[in-house]
């Protein structure tokens, strides 16, 4: 089947950006295959892996939150588990790519389940995500975020065993933006990240700060109950979401919501396209933008990527050169390059792209091609002012 989403993560295709987050004591193979056919990726776990964790999760069970040992066979080697569960989700989902949620206070049991995951050809999840005191007293889960040193180190010897690694973490416990960049100048592949207001739901500027700072896959978790909340998260620059509770509930969630962002996608040719900058987008948004000829949020936003205005007019005009964005001159501007969103109404677009034989799909995978040459323009202005 077509990766119409055009979704990797390391050298893993991923069929669509739906997926089952780890739930402790919920998310085994089992549910996996009854409560998330279709999903992209389903996120197995956690697994406490080394003697601390173990016995991180009897305190918490003495408790009574028992979902921290939950899915656990007492007396049962951690690591075959792992593997069987692994096994399982690719034999009754053999579409879905499984990846597996670990927490450890010592590296070498992470470094055996790298292995062992990257083997299955799968990914793995480090929890610093987690935030029951049992686990944090002893440095473990959230409170990781607070010892960067030793997170950077234990990461970076993850991925040199090879495997696809993901981290998830709370938004409201550090500044999304600079942990993105953490996370991302260590190497992990994918960024997971729980957009969470404390009794508010989710925190939708929080995943433009992530995404404002990385080029790295992020998913976004918290609150992803319908599909507006789901396109919520995508137009702030999610490229994945994933569904919690919404998936106990409901048997049929995530297969309905893989039907609708795989039409949605077909539709309109960019599933996640970000919002107008004027509307708090994402970078991305700036493919949408009109020349800087008033005041607005645009004229900020240039100043912040470091471009003058004069610069950012010559970096749109010459990334159309050439392709069927530089046409459209009954345009407000007279070219497409400073056209909007496609879902926004606008006859001298539409009339436009009529004309020269566009289809709104098209052209809106053209501007995420727009957007992807802003992006590098931004990110070599970033490496020239470090140096």
């Amino acid at each position: 089947m077509e990766n119409i989403f055009n979704l990797k993560a390391g050298d893993i295709e991923i069929k669509n950006p739906i997926v089952l987050s780890a739930m402790a004591g919920v998310t085994d193979g089992k549910f996996a295959a009854a409560n998330a056919k279709n999903a992209g990726v389903v996120i197995l776990g956690a697994y406490n892996l080394d003697e601390a964790t173990e016995k991180a999760g009897a305190e918490a069970a003495a408790r009574g939150r028992t979902e921290f040992t939950a899915g656990e066979d007492v007396g049962s080697d951690v690591f075959i588990q792992i593997e069987n569960e692994i096994d399982y989700v690719k034999a009754e989902m053999p579409e879905t790519v499984p990846a597996v949620s670990v927490r450890s206070a010592a590296l070498e049991p992470l470094l055996k389940a790298a292995e062992l995951i990257e083997s299955k050809n799968a990914i793995m999840e480090l929890d610093i995500h987690c935030r029951q005191p049992e686990f944090t007293e002893c440095g473990l889960g959230q409170s990781l975020l607070k010892d960067t040193r030793k997170l950077a180190e234990m990461i970076q010897k993850i991925k040199e065993t090879g495997v696809v690694l993901s981290v998830k973490f709370r938004t409201n416990v550090v500044n999304p933006g600079m942990a993105a960049e953490f996370f991302d100048a260590v190497g992990v592949n994918m960024i997971h990240a729980d957009a969470m207001i404390e009794g508010k739901g989710a925190d939708i500027d929080a995943i433009a700060q992530i995404r404002n700072a990385t080029r790295k896959l992020v998913i976004a978790n918290n609150s992803v109950d319908d599909f507006d909340a789901a396109l919520e998260f995508f137009s702030s620059g999610a490229d994945m979401v994933s569904v919690a509770r919404a998936a106990v509930d409901d048997p049929e969630f995530i297969p309905h919501l893989v039907k609708k962002i795989t039409e949605y996608q077909q539709e309109t040719g960019w599933y996640n396209a970000p919002k107008h900058v004027c509307k708090r987008g994402d970078n991305r948004g700036l493919a949408f933008c009109c020349p800087p000829v008033k005041y607005c949020g645009l004229l900020k936003r240039i100043e912040e990527v470091g471009f003058t205005s004069e610069e950012f007019v010559k970096l749109k005009q010459d990334a159309v050169k050439g392709t069927p964005l530089e046409g459209g001159k009954d345009t407000c501007f007279g070219s497409l390059a400073w056209c909007c969103k496609g879902t926004k109404p606008c006859f001298y677009r539409d009339g436009s792209l009529s004309q020269l034989g566009i289809s709104p799909e098209d052209y809106m995978k053209m501007k995420r091609k727009l957007s992807e040459e802003i992006l590098d323009a931004i990110d070599e202005k970033k490496s020239t002012a470090s140096e």
